[in-house]
């Protein structure tokens, strides 16, 4: 199950939060980041991304900014006719645009628990996210994509938490994304 919804978050609410991470030529960008290095992300040439985070929710952390951002999922579950039941994490990511002969981060699953992944994209970039075939890591195994996600302001993908994924670098402008883990019911 993969959900791709463009008309889902009203434009106000787009906007808003575009501010918060981005500002524009009057308002300065409100949201406090931390610097982040991926050490998958080396392609044995170039030097590593640099990305930036900040981290709205976890186990150990709650960001003071985590009300504004947590709208997001409370429409989706809306949207699916499904109740919110809990936000396991909620994170931004901006990646800046970079040169690489990699296409991707390592894919990966966020969390080992049953969850709903649920990508929230802040801008229109480049470097799409990428789900791959479920199948083991073992013998070599290289990952088939499956479908490909364009950053597009506004934009969510709902998926499986355990589907494997990876997101793509940027190579024209910063790639900015809100990634929730969160559990729903029907």
């Amino acid at each position: 199950m993969i959900i791709v919804k463009d008309d889902w978050i009203s434009q106000e609410l787009q906007d808003y939060l575009h501010l918060v991470v981005f500002g524009n030529e009057n308002i300065n960008a409100m949201l406090p980041l931390q610097c982040k290095v991926e050490p998958t992300a080396f392609d044995g040439e170039n030097p590593l991304p640099v990305s930036f985070q900040h981290v709205f929710m976890s186990s150990t952390s709650h960001s003071e900014w985590y009300g504004n951002f947590s709208k997001i999922p409370q429409i989706v579950c809306g949207k699916i006719n499904a109740e919110l039941i809990q936000i396991l994490a909620a994170r931004l990511f901006i990646t800046v645009p970079h040169r690489t002969k990699l296409e991707h981060y390592a894919p990966h699953t966020d969390r080992p628990e049953p969850h709903l992944g649920l990508i929230y994209y802040v801008n229109d970039s480049d470097g799409d996210t990428l789900f791959f075939e479920d199948k083991s890591m073992e013998n070599n195994w290289q990952p088939k994509v499956i479908e490909r996600v364009s950053p597009k302001k506004g934009r969510i993908v709902l998926f499986d938490g355990s589907h494997l994924h990876a997101g793509g670098y940027p190579t024209n402008t910063p790639r900015c994304i809100v990634n929730y883990n969160i559990v729903a019911e029907r």
